[in-house]
């Protein structure tokens, strides 16, 4: 296999990084899911394709753990972040619809963290800034064929979601954009579901369901007249549409930049 066809997605065990591993094995890549436990998701463990994936553990703030690695891959996806810095809203959000329980859970997890329990790990900074560009840099000294690097951004900001979220995707996407030798894609999906979901409902579909109710209510009655709405009122997007225009943006060796949202629905 040609390190061309190979990936590394780094947050391969999570929400979108498990889709990219999958889709990235039925196009023929070798692909490596890099995650703290490196273990398969069990969400998804009786799917065919996890055995076609290699699962590594790695500490993404210790270089040491991944960068002997580097060199086999063509491209690497950072498919890593948060939307609060308290990690409980996940599994308020993954959870299966409870109405009281759910709710009441979801809106502790807005809170915060407590402020005791927070380190230079779990900060939106650390996570969605500075552990991408630690990545990215130590891809470029170990990769010096073509090297394409995926960041997983945002539209923009989510309503109720810190300030903090969004501004250091983009301090990301500017530092990633002026590394030079190094391809960057930078996606800015919306809101994301899985559109393969099984098991039942649960909180993400909800969210999904009334994200896609809204923006389609809006397009009925006003289209795209209303510059305002255009830019608060966006649709989700499924995972399974984030994954390929990844891989049809990774084999477009002319693209780099930004990957919008109306690129990312399209598909």
């Amino acid at each position: 296999m040609s390190v061309a066809k190979s990936i590394a997605v780094f947050g391969g065990s999570g929400f979108l990084g498990r889709k990219i591993c999958e889709v990235g094995v039925q196009k023929g890549y070798q692909v490596t899911a890099f995650s703290r436990s490196g273990e398969p998701p069990q969400a998804v463990i009786h799917q065919p394709w996890i055995t076609k994936v290699n699962w590594e553990p790695v500490d993404i703030f210790d270089p040491k753990s991944y960068t002997s690695k580097l060199a086999e891959f063509g491209t690497v996806v950072h498919s890593i972040g948060l939307l609060f810095e308290n990690p409980s809203y996940k599994r308020s959000m993954n959870s299966n619809f409870n109405f009281l329980n759910d709710i009441q859970n979801f809106a502790n997890s807005l809170k915060g963290s407590n402020p005791m329990e927070k380190n230079e790990t779990n900060t939106y900074e650390a996570i969605q800034r500075d552990s991408a560009v630690l990545l990215a840099d130590n891809f470029l000294e170990h990769q010096r064929e073509n090297p394409t690097y995926v960041y997983i951004s945002a539209d923009q900001q989510f309503p109720i979601v810190p300030e903090d979220y969004l501004t250091t995707k983009r301090e990301a996407e500017f530092e990633l954009s002026c590394k030079k030798g190094l391809r960057a894609i930078l996606m800015r999906p919306s809101f994301m579901y899985d559109d393969s979901h099984e098991g039942g409902l649960d909180n993400r579909d909800i969210v999904a369901k009334l994200l896609k109710l809204g923006y389609g209510t809006k397009e009925f009655i006003l289209g795209d007249r209303i510059t305002f709405l255009n830019k608060q009122v966006r649709p989700p997007v499924s995972t399974a549409q984030v994954a390929r225009s990844i891989y049809e943006k990774i084999e477009n060796p002319e693209f780099k930049g930004v990957v919008t949202l109306e690129e990312i629905a399209r598909h």
